[in-house]
């Protein structure tokens, strides 16, 4: 008949297809459950994971402590300056050659 020739040409992916493509390639499921070690607390900084002493919330939903901000941005401050510098003093030197 010619519902038998046309069983694969169906545009919608069954759930028992997922299932069995599942189960012969091993990805794409979640087979067990995220244990609590794996997950962070509510009250923790997503940089420190440390309970927040002055919480700061982003737009999206992200909790970070005050302090860990700041030291994260004078740290990339520095960072960027001293690259600075080394490409100046790069430039000099391909200047002089």
């Amino acid at each position: 008949t010619r519902h038998a020739r046309n069983c694969t040409a169906g545009a919608v992916y069954t759930y028992h297809e997922k299932k069995k493509d599942a189960s012969a390639s091993g990805y794409g499921t979640q087979s067990e459950r995220v244990g609590k070690d794996s997950v962070k607390s509510f009250d923790c900084c997503s940089l420190t994971l440390q309970p927040c002493r002055n919480p700061v919330i982003t737009k999206e939903g992200y909790l970070f402590d005050k302090e860990a901000i700041l030291e994260y941005v004078i740290t990339k401050k520095n960072e960027y300056t001293r690259k600075l510098k080394q490409y100046e003093k790069q430039l000099k030197k391909d200047e002089n050659e």
